[in-house]
This record gives structure tokens, C-alpha cells and sequence, in this order.
């Protein structure tokens, strides 16, 4: 046996086997770290409410993903190919399609808003893309479609429920043509804070829900431009923050509002 060989390949095995362990301990701090900073946030986003009165209804979302601009464009009339929407009284105007079923669908045990969106597969278009609002319910059924896991908070499908029946609906619809390069967004504490010292979320306000999805106001062209952004619902009303720069999202004639 050589044994000089077989020191050599020892040696090196010693030494794979402390650069992988010492990797797998350095993965576990920085993760612990994460963890630790994710807290430390959570902690004291929670005080600063409380200082300010204002309560959370629900655990803000901790994610911070890469995501990119969209680049999509509305679809019209001529796309929705009406002559195979049969049994309804169909109206486009610009890019909403409102339509009146002839034959109101009863709405039978749900378990989910995807139960009942299930029942309209023969009767709306595209209805696979369509996610329920996180505060779904009977009276306010709304749904937005998906991508990628995200909504579009520009494209809604609203339903019009009357008496156990639907009874009709509205719905945008987009096609998503591009996207840009992917970036990792603000966190949603981030976001909060910088909506409460504005002032735009205001003492004594409860904080109905927190959501991550696309939004982005129409203007005069054929592509639309969605940013990634933080929705924040509290009481009526509605706050779109960009997940890239951390400002409000706004017409463009009231930019010059809160930013």
C-alpha cells in the first residue's frame, strides 16, 4: 500500500468534508439572520402601530420575491368573440365586457369562491384565470385574474348575485405581452410604515387586508405598464404602493399629491 497517496486523499477528504460543513453552517446563521431581521421588523411595526392606534387584522406578509413590469395590453370587443357567448346580453364598452344572463344560474353549496366560479365555466371566458379577492364574499364577489400567482388589480371579473342566482357580470381581461427584468420589491412593512407616516393611513384606522399583485392606471396607448405593488385595504379605501420605488401609485394628473 502507498501509503503516502493514501495520506494525500485523506487529507483532501478531511478538507472537503470542513468546507462543507463549514458551508452548511454559514447557510444556517445567514438563515437564522434572515429570520431574526424578519422578526426584529414584525416587532417593530407592530409597536409603531400600536403607538398610532391602528389596528392589524391580519399577519403582514413577509415574501419579497423578484418580480418584474408588465407589459400587457386590454382586451376589447373584437377578441371576445360574442357570437359564442350564447344565452347572455353582451355590452363592451372600451375594455369591460358587462353581460346579462337570459338564464340565471343558481348558485348551489360553495365551499370556496372557486366553487362558484367553477359553475360559470361555460358561461364566462377564461375563467381558469380568475382568483377570488382575498375578502371574497357573496355580496362583494369579485375576482381578479392571476399571473404568474398574482393578481392584476386592473382586470376584475365582478359578479352580480341577486336572490341565490347570478344574474350577470362584468369583466377586463388582459394579455400580458412582455415583462421586464426581475427585481426583488420592498417588504410590506416597508410599504406600511411609509403610507402611516404620510398620514395616509391615519390613527384610530383598522388595516382589512394586505396584498402583493400588479396595478397600473390606463392611459392613451395600445401596451399598459403594471408595477408590482403592495395593496393595502383600510375601511373603504384602497392604497396601491409601488414594490420598486415605495411610492404611491397615482393618475398621472395627481402625481403631484402624496408621495
Amino acid at each position: 500500500m502507498d501509503w503516502s497517496k493514501t495520506k494525500t486523499i485523506l487529507i483532501l477528504a478531511f478538507l472537503t468534508l470542513n468546507l462543507f460543513l463549514g458551508y452548511q453552517v454559514y447557510l444556517s446563521k445567514l438563515q437564522h439572520g434572515v429570520e431574526s431581521e424578519t422578526q426584529n421588523m414584525q416587532w417593530e411595526i407592530e409597536n409603531y402601530l400600536s403607538k398610532q392606534n391602528i389596528t392589524l387584522k391580519m399577519d403582514i406578509p413577509q415574501e419579497t420575491p423578484l418580480l418584474n413590469y408588465l407589459y400587457v395590453e386590454y382586451v376589447t370587443s373584437a377578441s371576445f368573440e360574442q357570437e359564442t357567448m350564447v344565452d347572455q346580453q353582451v355590452v363592451v364598452d372600451n375594455t369591460v365586457l358587462e353581460s346579462r344572463l337570459e338564464k340565471p344560474i343558481a348558485i348551489r353549496d360553495f365551499k370556496s369562491p372557486k366553487d362558484v366560479l367553477n359553475q360559470l365555466q361555460n358561461t364566462i371566458k377564461f375563467t381558469d384565470q380568475y382568483k377570488g379577492d382575498v375578502n371574497w364574499t357573496l355580496s362583494t364577489p369579485v375576482y381578479w385574474q392571476m399571473h404568474d400567482g398574482l393578481p392584476m388589480f386592473v382586470a376584475p371579473l365582478e359578479l352580480h348575485i341577486a336572490d341565490g342566482f347570478i344574474r350577470g357580470y362584468k369583466q377586463t381581461y388582459l394579455l400580458v405581452k412582455n415583462q421586464g427584468t426581475g427585481r426583488k420589491i420592498i417588504t410590506a412593512y416597508t410599504a406600511l410604515r411609509s403610507l402611516i407616516e404620510k398620514e395616509v393611513i391615519r390613527s384610530g384606522e383598522s388595516i382589512d387586508s394586505i396584498s402583493l399583485g400588479y396595478y397600473g392606471y390606463k392611459y392613451d396607448a395600445e401596451i399598459q405598464v403594471l408595477a408590482p405593488v403592495w395593496r393595502f385595504q383600510h375601511g373603504n379605501k384602497v392604497e396601491y404602493m409601488n414594490g420598486f420605488t415605495g411610492t404611491m401609485e397615482r393618475p398621472l394628473d395627481k402625481r403631484g399629491m402624496v408621495e
